[in-house]
């Protein structure tokens, strides 16, 4: 007579006679830490953007700030000719006290309109009266060169920036130049 074998089952999956089919808790471990070394090499990139992100941001500044002084100077020919009343101005130390003749109904003068294009140039490069400083540290400078006829304007600022690679120097990533002519 023929019995029907009944399996055991007091025998676990984890007897040294059987083979495991799951994951011990070094290989968790080992998998959790090369997780974690990617996840902060993804953080690490995600800073690096948003410094270099912000740093266009200030360009963007002082290219808009830069273009609007050339825009106002070509607006104003008869007193930025010949450098006129635009030639050495800088944004250092100037004044932000927008003259009179820019709120009356008679308006300015070209010479008195060249000195609220300047002070209005400063108001926003410094974020006087507004609360709100488009560049930090900004400096802007006119120059005009009498053989070329060409002036330069150029904006400086304090920016956090990137200290480089080994032996990579980083100079003048805050500093935008426009040269134009009249």
């Amino acid at each position: 007579m023929k019995t029907n074998r009944i399996p055991d089952s007091t025998k676990s999956a984890t007897s040294p006679g059987s083979r495991s089919g799951g994951f011990t808790l070094i290989e968790i471990l080992v998998t959790l830490f090369i997780l974690a070394v990617g996840l902060l090499g993804l953080a690490g990139l995600m800073v690096d953007g948003m410094r270099n992100n912000q740093g266009a941001y200030l360009r963007t500044q002082a290219s808009i700030l830069a273009y609007d002084m050339a825009d106002r100077m070509r607006a104003n020919r008869e007193e930025a000719e010949d450098g006129g009343e635009y030639d050495g101005f800088s944004t250092a130390n100037a004044s932000t006290t927008i003259p009179a003749c820019a709120s009356t109904a008679n308006g300015c003068t070209p010479e008195q309109q060249a000195t609220v294009d300047k002070v209005q140039w400063t108001r926003q490069i410094q974020g006087a009266g507004s609360g709100m400083t488009l560049l930090p540290g900004g400096v802007g400078t006119i120059t005009h060169d009498a053989t070329d006829d060409i002036f330069t304007i150029r904006i400086s600022w304090d920016e956090n920036r990137r200290d480089g690679d080994a032996g990579e120097s980083v100079t003048d990533d805050n500093v935008f130049e426009l040269s134009f002519s009249l």
